[in-house]
């Protein structure tokens, strides 16, 4: 039987682990320090933070939303960072690999639903803000843009992002350094331009625009809404962590950018929502900036869009990989498979744009077990552990294969995290009990299925002391890279 050569050989091994499923060695990430930043910014800062901002204006003033945007983001972020990133920076594995040894080898593909749902949510949502930002740049220029101009904008975003992503990670990185200078200076501008026009005072006498009577748990309900948009990025944080070189630039650029900035972005919206009655920073920069710095503004707004759904595209192509007929697809066919579940969005752009508060619930609910769960696993049983050769591994004895693939326990989790939120917060009709006045929803729902896991796994001895204990050199990481084929059969 004829070999392939080496070289060839190795170029295999590379496209494989860029789009697929295998680790990254470190000399195959592509983020530094700065293209961490200018990543995690450009994914953060899309105009769906002004729909955050727009919620939490009616419910507090400028001051206190600020607090709460902040302290929620931050707080949220933290708790889904710390397990998913350090984990798959360290050993260069994809999301959805990382959920297994808490999941079962079986057991992460409920997970990897979750996922899928959550990037089919953004995807839209930023692409219909897409579409109205070109709808606005039309009105702007003198013109009436015409009713399917939304659904048409969805379509170009969809067609602009496939571009990129289907030419590697590379291009991200390209892209979000072109990208975030200028919306930085974008953001600023905002800022000024509200400010100049109304003055300070104006903005923080604002009144909220629709309060519940009892003032505490309008904070409470706006921290709550912070903390779920920053578990919301739960989707994205294995992706861009296992890209990146060094273990900070897995964990500080994340916090910094995905949890104070997007706090930032939300209280322009915040602003705006109070002294403007609108969320949507493409309905009033024109008016305020002038038709030249109005436009050139809207454009950048739009670009942000497209920046944050092709790193969500990206990362939910590596999750179908999970998906037994969708591992030796060609990529660009993928990225095809991503883009069908978004279609919706062409034709019923405003409908599905209006379910955005139930899908920021949604984010909290789901996400907060999850992460809860992967932490006291990673942190708290496993001592930092993984067993690599297992994650890839079928077998039914293999360690992470639990009850017929699939760890009871750890799934059983999240469904009491689910219930102990809605315990707490009711999104849907917005009733609380007497605890969430001192308790976050998603912060119980974190630390209660963390603790349940924990008490659960250590009575069926499954602790961190039956697992082989994998190094993390970068020697080892070669090692298994050398011999990919044992480790996952089907390529």
């Amino acid at each position: 039987m004829k070999q392939m050569p080496a070289d060839s050989s190795n170029e295999l091994i590379r496209q494989e682990s860029l789009f697929g499923r295998l680790p990254l060695l470190p000399s195959e990430r592509e983020y530094g320090t700065l293209g961490a930043h200018n990543t995690c910014f450009a994914y953060a800062v899309a105009t769906w933070c002004f729909l955050t901002g727009s919620y939490v204006a009616n419910l507090v003033g400028a001051v206190q939303g600020v607090a709460c945007l902040i302290a929620g983001s931050l707080i949220g972020i933290f708790l889904t960072t710390m397990s998913v990133s350090l984990g798959c920076h360290r050993y260069g594995l994809e999301q959805i690999d990382f959920c297994k040894p808490a999941f079962g080898q079986r057991g992460s593909r409920v997970v990897l639903l979750f996922f899928l749902i959550n990037m089919l949510g953004w995807n839209g949502l930023i692409l219909t803000l897409f579409g109205n930002g070109i709808r606005n740049i039309i009105h702007a220029l003198g013109y009436t843009p015409p009713g399917w101009v939304v659904g048409a904008g969805v379509a170009l975003g969809l067609a602009i992002s496939y571009a990129i992503v289907t030419r590697g990670v590379h291009w991200l990185n390209v892209s979000n350094s072109i990208i975030t200078p200028g919306l930085s200076v974008l953001i600023v501008f905002m800022i000024y331009m509200l400010i100049s026009e109304h003055g300070w005072q104006e903005i923080a006498a604002a009144k909220p625009l629709h309060p519940f009577p009892n003032p505490f748990v309008n904070y409470m309900i706006a921290v709550e809404i912070g903390i779920a948009g920053g578990v919301g990025w739960w989707g994205g944080l294995g992706f861009l962590a296992r890209n990146t070189r060094r273990r900070r630039n897995a964990v500080y650029p994340i916090i910094l950018q995905m949890g104070f900035s997007q706090a930032i972005v939300c209280s322009v919206a915040l602003f705006s929502a109070l002294v403007l009655k609108s969320d949507d920073p493409t309905e009033w920069m024109v008016p305020l900036g002038g038709p030249i710095m109005g436009v050139l503004a809207l454009c950048f707004v739009a670009l942000a869009n497209i920046t944050s759904s092709s790193v969500s595209m990206f990362a939910s192509g590596l999750a179908l990989r999970h998906i037994e007929r969708f591992r030796l697809l060609p990529w660009s066919y993928l990225m095809m498979l991503t883009i069908l579940p978004c279609l919706p969005f062409v034709v019923w752009p405003q409908e599905l744009y209006n379910l955005g508060d139930a899908f920021l619930t949604y984010n909290g609910t789901l996400f907060a077990p999850v992460a809860g769960i992967l932490f006291a696993d990673f942190f708290l049983l496993r001592g930092q552990k993984l067993n690599l050769w297992a994650i890839f591994s079928d077998d039914a004895n293999a360690e992470y294969h639990y009850w017929g693939g699939y760890n009871w326990a750890a799934l059983g989790c999240v469904l009491l995290g689910q219930i102990v939120y809605l315990m707490l917060y009711n999104p849907l009709t917005s009733e609380t009990t007497e605890m969430f006045r001192f308790l976050p929803a998603s912060v119980a729902s974190f630390a209660v299925p963390a603790f349940a896991y924990s008490v659960a796994m250590a009575l069926l001895r499954r602790s961190s002391t039956d697992a082989p204990q994998t190094t993390t050199s970068t020697a080892d990481l070669q090692s298994l890279a050398g011999h990919r084929k044992v480790v996952d059969p089907n390529i």
